[in-house]
């Protein structure tokens, strides 16, 4: 048909979205917006005019793709083949028996009892990162952004290594992550372009890049294996543990693969959301106060603790808004394998569905005034009583990220080990705005004022 309609959810025409293609590349949320706000909870499109798309906010729709039925959805050419070129292949862009296997051996390193021996190593990151703040907030604005970067890459890297990596070579690692993910997104929304970018040489230049932050990656590897650890990191996990089915331990280029994917995703992944959760906290200082006050009632002046940290419930619920409001994984693609039907929507085979998690956690009929940051949407008995698939800032089903456990006991840390000394408040009036790649960045700079807080340590 001229119009290009897909199925039975609202259609946008196919020319209307070949006009959308410019805007759609610089700000794909703005479209989708637009369209969540004019056609309800689902509908279709094409991506550019061509890639056909149904794209949902409707929870009982996410649900039955990413979980109910998830074994006919496999992530797209995007994930599998882009991913794959610079971030090999391993649990993040694999399906089948061999996702599976990777997926129940990595898993056992996330379990509570580890996590629990992760803490020491946690505490040791935060004591130190807290000794260069007091200097760095002395001196003027801190951007918020590029201090939670540096503490995630130090929080991950000595999780996963159970040593520290320098500043040096953290900033290193994080220029790669960075110029790595933006050539990707390049080649997703400019494909055609990706012949030039062979032949011109930019694809092999960021290989060099890529082949350089897994050197400083190996050479940790190959350090923790020579001199052993405590037993209670990644990568001890990993060199340590068989895998059930096979009894053999794993393969060393399997290894460098899944340590480069755990620090890569881990790291973006919590940089982002609590830049974003400080960025927040900055304008409802009333929240910072409520923080602060459960803190004290919570743990004192004693030391932090992992039981400590889930008894944190209202801190807790800041972090769940403020994924709610800014998810950094913005949104999920999947390809159904065959044809199915989601919550009234027919869905062609070979057909990209598109969970769209920004606008999930906007969706009006969980969500009143969805624009407002209010932390008490979390209070226990309103999130048990919401839908499970209404707020999925790390994605639903079998495939949710392995380590949004770590991520939530990581975040809560972090938030304690700034409030507990200090208030904050913007350093600029400049609204900070979204930047929706890969993931969802802030577009800058999100520059904040500290104050040290009258009798804090």
């Amino acid at each position: 048909m001229l119009d290009g309609k897909i199925t039975n959810a609202p259609h946008i025409h196919r020319a209307r979205a070949l006009l959308d293609s410019r805007a759609l590349m610089r700000n794909p949320i703005q479209v989708f917006e637009k369209y969540r706000k004019q056609l309800g909870k689902t509908f279709t499109f094409h991506f550019a005019g061509v890639k056909r798309a149904i794209v949902s906010t409707d929870p009982d729709f996410i649900q039955h793709v990413l979980h109910k039925n998830q074994a006919n959805y496999r992530k797209s050419h995007i994930q599998v083949k882009r991913m794959r070129e610079f971030n090999g292949y391993g649990l993040h862009n694999s399906h089948g028996e061999r996702w599976l296997s990777m997926r129940r051996h990595l898993a056992k390193g996330f379990l509570t009892n580890r996590l629990k021996k992760m803490m020491p190593i946690q505490l040791e990151v935060m004591d130190e990162a807290m000794e260069g703040f007091a200097q760095r907030a002395g001196e003027g604005p801190v951007d918020i952004y590029q201090e939670m970067v540096k503490v995630s890459l130090a929080l991950i890297g000595k999780t996963l290594f159970g040593r520290r990596i320098s500043d040096e070579e953290l900033q290193v690692i994080a220029d790669a992550v960075s110029d790595i993910q933006a050539f990707i997104l390049r080649q997703i929304v400019q494909p055609y372009l990706i012949p030039w970018y062979r032949l011109s040489g930019k694809t092999a230049y960021y290989q060099k890049i890529r082949g350089e932050g897994e050197s400083l990656i190996e050479e940790h590897i190959n350090i923790r294996r020579r001199d052993g650890g405590g037993g209670s990191d990644m990568l001890g996990h990993m060199l340590e543990t068989l895998y059930e089915d096979t009894g053999r331990p794993m393969e060393d280029s399997q290894l460098l693969i899944e340590t480069l994917q755990l620090l890569i995703a881990g790291n973006e992944s919590s940089s982002i959301g609590m830049a974003w959760t400080f960025y927040l906290l900055a304008r409802h200082p009333e929240c910072i106060a409520r923080i602060r006050s459960e803190i004290e009632s919570v743990v004192g002046e004693g030391p932090l603790d992992f039981a400590a940290l889930r008894r944190l419930e209202y801190t807790a619920q800041v972090l769940n808004e403020a994924l709610r409001l800014y998810p950094p994984f913005w949104m999920i693609d999947r390809i159904a394998q065959e044809e199915d039907e989601a919550a009234g929507i027919h869905i062609p085979a070979g057909i990209m569905v598109i969970p769209y998690i920004y606008g999930t956690h906007r969706n009006p009929d969980f969500w009143p005034d969805a624009e407002s940051f209010d932390p008490d949407r979390f209070e226990s008995t309103a999130a048990r009583e919401r839908h499970p698939y209404a707020h999925i800032p790390f994605g639903g089903g079998p495939r949710i990220c392995i380590g949004s456990d770590m991520a939530m006991m990581q975040s809560v840390l972090v938030l304690v080990s700034y409030i507990r000394d200090y208030d904050f408040e913007p350093a600029t009036e400049r609204p900070s705005n979204i930047c929706p790649m890969m993931l969802l960045r802030p577009d800058g700079p999100i520059p904040l004022r500290f104050r040290r807080v009258a009798g804090a340590s």
